[in-house]
This record gives C-alpha cells, sequence and structure tokens, in this order.
C-alpha cells in the first residue's frame, strides 16, 4: 500500500528541493518468511542516513554500506539476504526466509519512487515492475501502470513486461475516511488516523471546528450535505458518525446506507443506535453487518484518545484482514 510510502515522501521532497540524489532500496523478492513484504522501500541519503524499514531493522545499515557504490558508480546494484543463516549478522531475528533487494540511484526525475505519490489528491493504485534480474534490459529499468497506462524508462524493459506479464509490486491507495462530526473527541481520532497515513474528511455543520488548526495537514473538510457527493467522488471506504446528536447523526446515517460503503461506525450504545436507526428510517436487518455500532474493538478507557484507539483498531482490522 502506498501508506508505506508516506512516511519517505517528504525526504523525497526535500532531497527534489535541495536537487540531492538519492539510493532507492526495493525490496523485489522474498522466499520464506520476512518482516517486510514485496514493494517495501528504503531511502538512502549520501550521509548513510536511512529512511524506512526492509527488516525489522538488522539489514539497514548493511543495506547504506552497499549505497555508498551505487552513489559512486550510479550504477544499480542487487543485494541478497538469507535471513535463516544467523551466522552472517548474528542478531537473532528469527527470520527464515531470504530477501532480495534492489539499490538505484534516483536524482533528476526521482523515478520510479516519484510515481507513487501518497498524497489525498494525487495516490492512485499503481503497479510497478522493477528489473532486478533480466539480463536484456539494465539493472533498475522500471515500467509505472497507472490508469491503465504504462510508463518505462527502457523500451527492452517495457517489452518484456507487456509480453512475459511478471508479477508486479502493488501499491494501493491508503484507506479513505469520512469522519462526520468535528467535536473535541474527533481530533484524536483524526490525528491517529493521520499517523496511521490514512486519508481522511471531516464533516460537520459547524465551520468553526473545521479548521486547520484542529485538523491534521492534507486533512479534507466538508459541510453534512456533502457526504453523498464526497462518497462517489473520492471513493470513501469507511463512515464514522459522531455527532453527537441524534438527528444530525440520523441524516449521516441515511446517506451512508444509501451509499456502498461497508464500514458505517457509530458511535454510543446499543439503545442510541436504535434511536437513530429509527430516526433514519432504517431497521438494523436492512443495514445488516456494514453497521458497527458502538463503533470500535472493546478495548476499555474513556478518554477521546481511547476511543479514537478502539476505532482505529476495528478499521485496521477491516482494512486488513486480509
Amino acid at each position: 500500500m502506498l501508506v508505506e510510502i508516506a512516511p519517505l515522501w517528504s525526504i523525497l521532497l526535500s532531497s527534489q528541493k535541495r536537487k540531492e540524489a538519492l539510493v532507492l532500496a526495493t525490496l523485489v523478492d522474498v522466499k520464506g518468511s520476512s518482516y517486510k513484504k514485496p514493494g517495501a522501500m528504503l531511502l538512502v541519503e549520501t550521509d548513510g542516513q536511512t529512511h524506512g524499514l526492509l527488516s525489522g531493522g538488522c539489514l539497514e545499515a548493511d543495506i547504506a554500506e552497499h549505497a555508498r557504490d551505487v552513489f559512486e558508480t550510479a550504477v544499480a546494484k542487487v543485494l541478497h539476504y538469507d535471513l535463516s543463516d544467523d551466522s552472517i549478522f548474528g542478531l537473532g531475528a528469527g527470520c527464515d526466509g531470504q530477501i532480495t533487494v534492489l539499490l538505484q540511484l534516483l536524482g533528476g526525475d526521482y523515478q520510479p519512487l516519484a510515481s507513487l505519490n501518497p498524497l489525498p489528491t494525487e495516490a492512485q493504485s499503481t503497479q510497478l515492475w522493477l528489473n532486478y534480474q533480466d539480463n536484456d534490459s539494465p539493472l533498475g529499468a522500471y515500467c509505472v501502470a497507472q490508469n491503465k497506462q504504462l510508463r518505462s524508462n527502457h523500451d527492452n524493459w517495457q517489452q518484456h513486461v507487456q509480453h512475459d506479464s511478471p508479477p508486479p509490486l502493488t501499491y494501493q491507495v491508503p484507506p479513505k475516511v469520512a469522519v462526520c462530526g468535528a467535536g473535541i473527541d474527533a481530533h484524536p481520532l483524526c490525528q491517529m488516523m493521520a499517523q496511521l497515513h490514512w486519508h481522511g474528511l471531516s464533516f460537520d455543520h459547524r465551520s468553526g471546528l473545521l479548521t486547520t488548526e484542529k485538523l491534521p495537514p492534507n486533512w479534507q473538510t466538508f459541510k453534512p450535505k456533502l457526504l453523498t457527493e464526497q462518497v462517489k467522488q473520492q471513493g470513501i471506504d469507511a463512515i464514522i458518525i459522531m455527532s453527537h446528536n441524534i438527528n444530525r447523526d440520523a441524516d449521516y446515517l441515511r446517506q451512508a446506507f444509501e451509499s456502498d460503503v461497508r464500514f458505517i461506525g457509530l458511535l454510543g450504545p446499543p439503545q442510541r443506535r436504535d434511536k437513530v436507526l429509527s430516526k433514519a428510517g432504517i431497521s438494523l436487518n436492512q443495514i445488516g453487518d456494514r453497521l458497527h455500532a458502538p463503533v470500535g474493538l472493546n478495548l476499555g478507557g474513556r478518554l477521546p484518545e481511547n476511543i479514537a484507539l478502539s476505532i482505529c483498531a476495528e478499521l485496521q482490522q477491516h482494512f486488513f484482514k486480509s
């Protein structure tokens, strides 16, 4: 998912601004168990500082050492690690897998990483093919597929991708969550979602609550009546209803029910849930398992932060259960 690219994005933008090169290390193949899955990325700066993880922390320093060669030669490099052999690193990591990592120099257009923009207005599902073993194309050659369009930096590699259909590295758009209600208890929920690099939208009739001081950067805000429109336009994955007003919650619930959103969360105990359903003219049988009310896993605690954690935990379970 692009959520794993989000922590690297500010590093990329900063390096672009300073016109400084980076080395991109991409986990391209895994056999057995590993801490990360194919597609995970790590950035190395010229001073050896690393950003991101390809392991539990046991390989990053070694990858940074190899990155020196890539900075000096501008030639891509492939690394193979057998994590089952503890005689090499001696860290007792407990992973028994073998992983392959591709190192390549980023500069100029900073591709292919620049194609993986994780920001709310730019993120799109992407497939990426990186050459780490085909001798007919240079190491590090890439193809990027977005919106049914294929872009590549090398003709031979593009032909290989088109004709042989090797499995791509896949980056899905981060989960997008609509929070209906922008009261004080919604603030930690929005902040926690932002820390998880999810995309969020807040809806409230009180414009004074929809301010940038109270909400995370890049957070979108709308009036309540625009919920249906935004669900259609932006592909919202979950709706959390928490305005603390039965009439307004019922209006949000009607809009959510009429959408195709599969996760609808409603704050409050079962007796309040039933009042909101009645006011909305919807039966529990009609909405079925789409409705999660009371929303949030039962983790204990009554602070807004505790509630935010419980809601994010249930959403995490829903988004990543597969």
